[in-house]
């Protein structure tokens, strides 16, 4: 009997020394930090960078420390189309970049020519609930990668180290070869109907083919990144408005869905406040580098809302019939819907 009495308390206090380690174990998982790596294309000290960290310090805050995010900007973890994919496959936790359109066409929305013409349409469609915020959101879904929100570098336009003889008509002959970004064909159709010849560059050739003549100039990026990028060589930048550059603040979907869904929501809410300040501050920056360049000695050409009416109902008109398999029919009939121009 007494041996008996002996082994019940042995069992109980190893019941008890069980229980609490597992207690103990269980507190340490919920309070241990997740280091997530963001990777983003920005440079250093840009509006973008500056973005990436006010996102990671935030979102820390908002989990009292749980979910601490590193920025590694100018690419260092790859090329954004080497990221897009770690992305999907988890190598990668967070991106702050452009997006391939190589797993899903209708990505191609992102910088489709015209599907907005100014600041107000690219809230309306990049913001949470935007069609084109829609459309690219159950894309990249089917990826498992999910959108957190959207940071807009600016409206896109075109600098050039010739000056062009007639920036602000479509119709005439420009005498120019400009850059445009590889793969697909939405800017080659569109800036041959404007009366370029065009040649596809990647953008880290882009310094040396102007400055030896490869090409007289580039479209595919912003007043800002030509600003930060080419303005020793620049003498006219044309602000064609001719797409809205977003940079995709996106998570790889399995390493989301495995942080604490009071951490998940933290920091959609973080990630939603950030892209709202920046849509209201965008067009200030944008302002700001517009007149550094002209400070700079550069010709500066803003078209009137007469003028970027012009250019936007040709592209509309001529250029999207022949660029819209670039997104698919569904992906065009929203857009044209969102537009009226059904």
């Amino acid at each position: 009997m007494k041996i008996n009495n002996f082994k019940r308390r042995l069992l109980l206090k190893s019941a008890v020394v069980g229980l609490s380690l597992s207690l103990f174990s269980g507190a340490m998982t919920v309070s241990a930090a997740t280091t997530l790596r963001l990777s983003t294309q920005v440079q250093p000290s840009s509006d973008g960078h500056k973005f990436a960290l006010d996102f990671a310090e935030r979102v820390s805050s908002a989990t009292d420390g749980r979910v601490k995010i590193n920025v590694y900007p100018a690419s260092q973890l790859g090329d954004w189309t080497e990221v897009h994919e770690q992305l999907m496959q988890g190598a990668v936790d967070i991106g702050l970049q452009s997006l391939s359109t190589k797993f899903d066409k209708t990505v191609a929305l992102s910088w489709f020519p015209y599907a907005v013409e100014d600041y107000a349409g690219a809230r309306k469609a990049y913001s949470k609930n935007g069609y084109v915020y829609e459309i690219v959101s159950d894309a990249i879904a089917k990826q498992d990668i999910k959108l957190l929100s959207v940071y807009g570098a600016g409206m896109g336009g075109a600098g050039f180290v010739k000056p062009l003889p007639h920036p602000r008509d479509p119709n005439a002959s420009q005498n120019s070869k400009i850059r445009i970004w590889p793969g697909g064909t939405t800017h080659r159709a569109l800036m041959d109907r404007f009366g370029f010849n065009t040649s596809p560059l990647p953008w880290s050739d882009l310094y040396v083919a102007q400055s030896t003549g490869v090409v007289d100039g580039m479209v595919g990026g912003t007043a800002t990144q030509q600003l930060e990028g080419f303005k020793d060589i620049t003498k006219m930048w044309v602000q064609y408005n001719d797409h809205y550059e977003p940079l995709w603040l996106v998570m790889n979907m399995q390493r989301f869905e495995g942080i604490d869904e009071q951490d998940q929501k933290a920091m959609l809410d973080v990630a939603q406040k950030i892209s709202l300040e920046r849509f209201d501050a965008v067009q200030a920056a944008e302002e700001k580098s517009l007149q550094t360049l002209r400070d700079a000695g550069v010709e500066v050409v803003i078209l009137s809302k007469e003028e970027l009416a012009s250019f936007s109902a040709i592209a509309r008109k001529e250029v999207w019939p022949k660029i819209e398999g670039e997104i698919g029919p569904v992906a065009m009939a929203r857009l044209k819907q969102e537009l009226g121009l059904q």
